[in-house]
């Protein structure tokens, strides 16, 4: 799969967030805990950007010890409900890749960014937000062969010694 450079805008989430670990069983289900927070309490927070898109962010991108924020973009971070923290970010560029299917098969796809897609991109992985976007309007069970996310990998396009 061919991945698109897209630019996005800096942006604010407001959602939960926690650290984990790749390497860490205890953690496997750290990911899928924070969406249903988000999913379970979502009407409390103000000033949604879009009502239907929720965004997982990942710090560092490709790395086994992680900070997950699982969020709703925000018009503005003034009210922030229990529980739940505001993030902001500025503008990346990235490259967006496709995944489609239940996310039961999620790490095929980061599987095939990684050892192929990317690498053959041309371009470097930069420190910064990768992103997970979803928009739940289209179909919000992550269980389906419909379900679709967008993954969002923070690059400087070309070789880092460009």
């Amino acid at each position: 799969m061919q991945g698109e450079i897209v630019v996005k805008q800096g942006f604010s989430v407001i959602g939960f967030a926690k650290n984990g670990s790749h390497q860490q069983p205890q953690d496997k289900d750290v990911i899928s805990s924070l969406w249903k927070q988000l999913e379970q309490r979502k009407q409390e927070i103000q000033n949604i950007t879009d009502e239907h898109t929720i965004t997982g962010i990942c710090l560092p991108p490709k790395s086994a010890h992680y900070f997950y924020i699982a969020g709703v973009e925000v018009q503005s971070g003034q009210h922030i409900p229990n529980g739940m923290s505001v993030h902001t970010f500025p503008t990346y560029t990235y490259m967006r890749y496709q995944h489609k299917g239940p996310v039961s098969r999620l790490f095929d796809t980061y599987g095939k960014i990684w050892e192929e897609w990317f690498p053959a991109s041309g371009h470097s992985l930069i420190k910064g937000p990768e992103l997970e976007i979803v928009n739940v309007k289209h179909c919000a069970d992550p269980s389906s062969e419909e379900y679709e996310m967008g993954i969002y990998i923070p690059i400087k396009l070309g070789a880092l010694n460009d």
